[in-house]
């Protein structure tokens, strides 16, 4: 146990040289924004739905939600990889599933529930809510047929959809994407320059900041109260760096307010419904 303190100490300390190679672009008065969790869905088995989605854009900065993505290459909204059941239609994956297939489901399911194409909300923000913010969660896993999916390519060409539908509706420098995976964010880097690019930690702050340093992204999606606790000087120390901070999943109050305290960029929340909170916030 001794050894192992010893040996995340040190890794502490080189992390915090490292980043003290990078130059300085610091920047401030920052307005902290909020993103609407799953698109403000919290407690639907179908996600991220339209009206949801509108609903929240009319009181907070924006949406971050989650996507899948058929076998015609086409982005639908949800966070479940999986296709919610309905009459013959069973234990169906979004990957291994056509376009038409999905309509078919989508139509099973009625008019109370309904699966959308990720164009949907890209067309209704870019007509609407165009100074609203989307930020994209694409994960880097999938229940299924794992060992037939090449996962890095298949992530490479959700990136690609993504940069062809922020051209499409000229929605650059509203459109985040969030990942795990350094090599997918690089790719979408590399690809477009008007979609920021946040790595995802679950802890370890100093070293997904160093991470991000190295490869150029956007900043960091950290969450919030998970391992580590996030404090003033996190804050200090990345904008120092020019990197920006999303922090999520915040949803108690007392914790919204201390998140908004520590000034980060964004706050993804569920409980979007507590906007005269925000309110309150952003005039102090």
């Amino acid at each position: 146990m001794k050894n192992l303190i010893i040996t995340i100490l040190l890794l502490f300390i080189v992390s915090c040289d490292k980043i003290h190679y990078y130059p300085d672009r610091p920047f401030y008065n920052v307005k902290t924004k909020i993103l609407a969790h799953r698109g403000g869905c919290r407690y639907s088995y179908l996600d991220n739905l339209p009206d949801k989605i509108e609903h929240s854009l009319e009181l907070v900065s924006g949406v971050e939600i989650d996507i899948q993505i058929s076998n015609n290459r086409t982005l639908w909204i949800s966070h479940n990889m999986r296709l919610p059941d309905c009459d013959s239609y069973q234990n169906t994956c979004f990957i291994e599933s056509s376009d038409s297939k999905i309509v078919q489901i989508d139509s099973c399911l009625g008019s109370d529930e309904g699966i959308y194409r990720l164009e949907y909300i890209f067309s209704t923000i870019a007509n609407s809510n165009p100074q609203k913010y989307i930020s994209i969660d694409v994960k880097a896993w999938t229940p299924c047929n794992v060992g037939d999916l090449d996962i890095g390519g298949m992530m490479n060409v959700i990136g690609e959809e993504i940069i062809a539908l922020t051209n499409k509706y000229d929605l650059g420098g509203r459109i985040m994407i969030e990942s795990e995976t350094a090599s997918f964010l690089n790719f979408v880097k590399n690809q477009s320059s008007g979609i920021e690019t946040y790595l995802c930690t679950w802890g370890d702050f100093e070293r997904g900041m160093l991470i991000c340093l190295e490869n150029g992204f956007s900043g960091i999606s950290f969450y919030y109260k998970y391992k580590e606790e996030i404090t003033k000087d996190h804050i200090y120390m990345i904008r120092k760096k020019g990197l920006k901070i999303q922090l999520w999943t915040v949803n108690d109050t007392n914790d919204i307010k201390e998140a908004f305290s520590l000034n980060p960029d964004f706050i993804q929340t569920d409980e979007i419904e507590f906007a005269s909170i925000y309110d309150e916030l952003l005039m102090n």
